[in-house]
């Protein structure tokens, strides 16, 4: 069954629901009002027609001439205090045994008919008091009120045949919009076509944001396969390369004139060339259990401080002269996996370091900002262009300019994947010609965990 039966089914419910309780609402709203507009009537009518009755001067009773016992539907009989008839008489069917009562309007069933009765009594002289009776046929003053009751029966179906037909049209237009949106989903599917978008030009707003969002996804799941796609592409193009020149010295080796010095140099080669494979392995299976979580961060007070002093000066002793840091180091403490947050600053360090100028300065620097832990790298190389600055955490990325470079293009990533592991991240600031700064953000230590 498709959704728009769904729709419908539950349209007719809700509608079914909605108009019983429409035609009960107005039942006991058409009875009420019928019955305060009879009692209203036969009070105004019988107090009306009393005042017309008076006592003569020989104990007999004087009737205006205006004096009715019978005005429309309604029979006036006067009665003595004991409810004996002195004038008028009763409806056909009606009982004639009814007692005396002018507290309340009253209904007096008689076989299949019912009789609405009003009394009011009036005091003409010492100890005589007579009463003046209306009665009214409830068939015969209902009648109208069961018209209108009907036209508001009317009413309602009608409005419910409406409001069905609208649901009906409703349901066929939703149920169209989303057989056309699973089909364009369908065709994504089977022929993996990342580039397909759902279109849907209607006027129902909930579709039109289901179209949008399923469009934003697909983008993703396009921009998804499309940086997969690279990086393979960027893996097999950093493995060929080691893997060409190591293949190449082992060819050489096999030659038979190759001296003992020409195995050396192939050997060392190929050493470097293994080393350097190994380094992007180990990168990759780094940021691939990262990407997954499957590296265990243990969380502990951290000395920025100490760790950038530690990352500098085995750096240092690496590099010798040709290294020349500045370190200008404030308190900033943080919790975090010391492991971890040592590989992103000697990342972030190495990246300054290798893009240098000779005999620059790499300027080093700790503290607060912001109330996050920050430690910042600032070099003095030939800096990034804004166009290259929107893809530096990309995997393998390289700019131009150091394409022949040592590096893989794998260290700010790594350094941006552990900083979004401590919840912080990693800002990039560059201009061409004065080189580029690095910063390091990471969540100051809370006191209550610097006390523990």
């Amino acid at each position: 069954m498709s959704i728009g039966h769904h729709i419908l089914q539950l349209l007719i419910t809700v509608f079914a629901v909605m108009a019983s309780v429409m035609f009960g609402f107005v039942h006991i709203l058409a009875n009420a009002a019928a019955e305060y507009d009879i009692r209203k009537n036969l009070e105004r009518e019988v107090f009306e027609n009393l005042n017309k009755i008076s006592p003569g001067k020989d104990g007999q009773l004087v009737y205006e001439d205006s004096f009715v016992h019978e005005k429309g539907d309604i029979h006036f009989v006067v009665l003595d205090n004991d409810g004996n008839v002195l004038s008028g008489k009763y409806p056909e069917g009606c009982p004639g045994n009814i007692k005396l009562n002018q507290k309340k309007l009253r209904q007096i069933p008689a076989g299949r008919e019912i009789f609405f009765v009003r009394d009011v009594r009036k005091r003409l002289g010492k100890g005589w008091r007579i009463c003046l009776r209306a009665i009214v046929r409830k068939s015969d003053t209902y009648s109208r009120y069961q018209t209108l009751e009907t036209l508001a029966y009317i009413c309602i179906i009608v409005i419910f045949l409406i409001a069905i037909a609208g649901g009906w049209l409703l349901s066929r237009r939703i149920s169209d919009s989303l057989k056309d949106m699973c089909k364009s989903a369908e065709a994504v599917g089977r022929h993996m076509n990342m580039s397909g978008r759902m279109e849907y030009n209607g006027r129902l707003y909930e579709l039109s944001v289901l179209a949008q969002a399923n469009n934003r996804m697909l983008s993703r799941l396009e921009e998804t396969f499309r940086q997969q796609e690279q990086f393979t592409s960027d893996v097999a193009h950093e493995l060929r390369t080691p893997i060409a020149v190591m293949t190449a010295q082992c060819q050489y080796a096999h030659g038979k004139t190759v001296s003992r010095e020409d195995y050396q140099e192939a050997f060392e080669v190929i050493e470097r060339q293994s080393y350097k494979v190994n380094a992007i392995i180990s990168r990759l299976l780094e940021l691939s259990r990262l990407d997954h979580g499957r590296v265990s961060i243990q969380k502990e007070d951290t000395d920025l401080p100490e760790i950038v002093q530690s990352v500098c000066e085995d750096m240092q002793m690496k590099s010798g002269d040709r290294l020349k840091i500045e370190l200008k180091l404030a308190e900033a403490r943080t919790v975090g996996d010391i492991g971890l947050v040592m590989i992103a600053i000697q990342n972030l360090l190495t990246n300054a370091v290798k893009y240098s100028a000779e005999g620059s300065i790499t300027v080093v620097e700790t503290g607060i900002r912001d109330g996050m832990a920050f430690v910042s790298v600032k070099d003095h190389g030939e800096g990034i262009s804004e166009e290259n600055m929107q893809h530096i955490f990309k995997r393998f990325y390289k700019t131009d300019k150091s394409r022949n470079s040592e590096g893989f293009g794998l260290g700010l990533p790594l350094a941006m994947k552990i900083a979004q592991k401590h919840g912080g991240t990693i800002l990039a600031e560059s201009r061409i010609g004065e080189g580029s700064r690095f910063t390091l953000l990471l969540p100051v230590v809370q006191e209550s965990f610097a006390e523990a």
